[in-house]
C-alpha cells in the first residue's frame, strides 16, 4: 500500500509540473484538445492544435484564457480610447463569437471613447507555431482593429526589443485593405519604419475571413484565407536586432480609436459608433 501511495503522489506531481509553464508565467497551452469540426483547412502539414477559444459560452470572455490591459494613457500611439476591464459594453461573447466594441462616451476630453484590449499575458504564451483567427472588422475613420502578439520579455527589455508580430491590422478608413507587420529593433513604426505587407480584401468589413501567421525560426509568413501575401525574413547578421522572436509571446486583440496611427478625434465621424470587431475563433497550432 505504501508503494502505491508513493507512485500515486509521483504521478500527481508530474501532472502538476507538466500543466505549468517552465518560466512560471502561467498555464501551458493545452496539448490534447481536438480540432473543431470544419477547422484546419489552411493549417500547414505537421501542426497540431494546442490552444483555442471558440467563444461558445455567452457572457464575458473566459478568464482562464484572457485578461485585460486597461487605461487611457494613449499607449505608444497617443490613442484616444479608455480601455476598460470586463465591461459588456466593450467586450462580450454572444452567438458563438467575441465582439470588441469601441464606444463614444464623451466622459472626458482626453478619452472620449472606450474599448477593450484583451491579452493572454499570464494565461498562455507561445514560441513559434501557426496562429489563425477568423474575423470581421468595423469600418470608419479613426478605427484600428488588430490581432497581434508581443514578446513576453517586454516588461524586462522593453519595446521594440521584445518584438511584436501584427498578425492582422485593419484601419477603418481603408475598409478593403488588411495588413500585417513586425516590430523589431531594426524596424519599428515609431522609429525607423516598420516592415509589413498588405492585401485587398473587398469584404473585410462585411464577411468573415481567416487571417493567419506561420512563425518559424527563420521567417514569418502571413496569409488571408490560406493565400500567402507577405513574408518577413531578417537581414543577414542582425540576430535578435532583426528577429527578436526567440522567446514566448502572448496574444492581443483590441480596437483603438485615433492617435498617431489614425486621424485626430476632431476628424472622426462619431456616427460610426458603436463599432465592433468580431472574432469567430482564435486557434494556435504547433509541431
Amino acid at each position: 500500500m505504501r508503494n502505491l501511495i508513493i507512485v500515486f503522489l509521483f504521478c500527481l506531481t508530474c501532472c502538476v509540473v507538466t500543466s505549468c509553464k517552465s518560466d512560471g508565467s502561467g498555464p501551458a497551452p493545452v496539448s490534447s484538445i481536438s480540432e473543431p469540426a470544419g477547422g484546419g483547412e489552411y493549417v500547414p502539414d505537421g501542426y497540431k492544435l494546442v490552444w483555442a477559444d471558440e467563444f461558445e459560452t455567452p457572457g464575458l470572455p473566459d478568464t482562464t484564457r484572457w485578461g485585460y490591459q486597461t487605461g487611457g494613457h494613449g499607449w505608444t500611439a497617443k490613442e484616444r480610447q479608455l480601455y476598460t476591464e470586463a465591461n459588456p459594453d466593450n467586450v462580450r461573447v454572444q452567438d458563438g463569437m467575441l465582439s470588441i466594441t469601441a464606444q463614444l462616451t464623451a466622459e472626458n476630453r482626453r478619452n472620449p471613447f472606450s474599448s477593450t484590449r484583451l491579452v493572454t499575458k499570464y494565461k498562455a504564451t507561445f514560441e513559434e507555431g501557426y496562429f489563425e483567427i477568423r474575423a470581421k472588422f468595423p469600418e470608419g475613420d479613426g478605427l484600428r482593429s488588430a490581432f497581434w502578439m508581443v514578446g513576453d520579455t517586454v516588461s524586462k527589455i522593453g519595446w521594440p526589443k521584445a518584438g511584436e508580430i501584427d498578425l492582422v491590422e485593419h484601419y477603418g478608413k481603408f475598409p478593403t485593405v488588411v495588413g500585417a507587420a513586425v516590430q523589431t529593433p531594426d524596424f519599428f513604426w515609431s522609429g525607423k519604419g516598420q516592415k509589413g505587407g498588405s492585401r485587398i480584401v473587398k469584404s473585410a468589413t462585411t464577411e468573415f475571413h481567416v487571417y493567419s501567421c506561420e512563425w518559424t525560426k527563420e521567417r514569418l509568413t502571413f496569409a488571408v484565407d490560406g493565400e500567402e501575401y507577405w513574408t518577413y525574413e531578417p537581414l543577414p547578421g542582425r540576430a535578435q536586432m532583426g528577429y527578436p522572436f526567440a522567446w514566448p509571446f502572448y496574444l492581443v486583440a483590441n480596437v483603438s480609436v485615433g492617435g498617431l496611427r489614425g486621424p485626430e478625434t476632431a476628424q472622426i465621424n462619431t456616427g460610426i459608433f458603436p463599432a465592433s470587431m468580431y472574432l469567430d475563433y482564435v486557434r494556435v497550432y504547433q509541431k
